[in-house]
């Protein structure tokens, strides 16, 4: 059976004295007449009575490789968005940038090679595997945040992108479109899993998955368009990979006098300032950065908590957000 723990309101009933007295008392505080303390404090050890550990905040690494920029790109919102929550958390923490010569070298963190110990770290990005298991052997508890990898067997917290490929693909067949294409780096793991959620709503649908419509974000882009402008074989619809993608392809459609959404429907994801402003503004999908960035936290500090439980692969949807990019056909 489990001893029930004795309070400061436990000796207070117990020596017929206020919780307020016996608190300044246990804390050695003034106030009390020295006998008086000492015979709080003897009732205390005779009682049972075991004083509270004095919260100690974890101590957390950011570490991410991608420079500062002014830019419209949801990075900086990630950062910002690990920091609020790791102050809502009540922790200690350092942000470090680190770049990949460092990382190819095995060269600590600054704040690690100066002698700083940290309960946990935070990766944001995908780093180079080596070196996660070099700061490992430093740091045991850690948590990838984005640049998620099969080959990780880490606590990771993403953006599931086969869920946003399915249900940007089913948007635009709701809407009448059955000639999809995709436009984005198909050697990214997140754009292969945008792949695949894409094709999946075709085939549900008993749609055609033709592989030609799939193009990669790159210099033969803008002829491949043009050629099947010219042959008339131009999707409806356009599903892009972030939203710089979509706005590049709505200049290169208006190059060819054709409008969005009049001529061709697009959707993209990130929600960035870029996707409001756009015109017009572009239907995209909001990836919920400040929910994925509370998550990350909660998570490595179970890790930290409890070092032996298995690893979490969290994947975080995103929410469709409608503007004017798409019309219904």
């Amino acid at each position: 059976m489990k001893t029930k723990k004795v309070t400061i309101t436990d000796i207070a009933k117990a020596m017929g004295l206020s919780p307020v007295s016996v608190s300044r008392a246990l804390a050695n505080q003034a106030g009390i007449s020295g006998e008086l303390k000492a015979k709080i404090v003897a009732k205390a050890a005779e009682m049972g009575y075991i004083k509270p550990r004095k919260h100690t905040p974890a101590r957390i690494l950011v570490l991410h490789q991608k420079p500062y920029q002014h830019d419209n790109s949801n990075f900086s919102y990630m950062v910002q968005g690990i920091e609020k929550a790791l102050q809502e958390a009540d922790t200690d923490y350092s942000i470090e940038f680190l770049d990949k010569d460092n990382q190819s070298r095995l060269i600590l963190p600054y704040r690690l090679s100066k002698g700083f110990k940290f309960d946990g770290v935070i990766f944001i990005g995908r780093f180079n595997p080596e070196y996660v298991s070099f700061i490992q052997q430093e740091i045991p508890s850690l948590i990838f945040y984005v640049g998620y990898s099969p080959a990780y067997d880490y606590d990771s917290v993403w953006f599931s992108f086969l869920n946003a490929g399915y249900k940007q693909c089913k948007y635009l067949i709701d809407r009448g479109h059955i000639r999809i294409g995709f436009l984005g780096d198909l050697s990214a793991y997140r754009n292969k899993e945008k792949k695949t959620g894409i094709t999946s709503a075709l085939e549900e649908h008993g749609l055609i998955v033709d592989e030609a419509l799939f193009f990669g974000r790159n210099e033969a882009f803008p002829a491949r368009l043009a050629g099947l402008i010219t042959d008339g074989l131009l999707p409806t619809a356009f599903i892009c990979e972030h939203d710089f993608a979509a706005v590049e392809l709505i200049r290169l459609l208006q190059g060819h006098g054709l409008k969005v959404p009049e001529d061709v429907s697009i959707l993209s994801s990130g929600n960035t300032e870029v996707s409001a402003y756009s015109l017009p503004a572009l239907t995209t999908m909001d990836l919920n950065i400040e929910y994925s960035c509370r998550t990350v936290v909660s998570t490595l500090l179970k890790r930290i908590a409890e070092p032996g439980k298995p690893a979490e692969n969290i994947a975080v949807l995103s929410t469709l957000v409608e503007r004017e990019s798409v019309r219904t056909l």
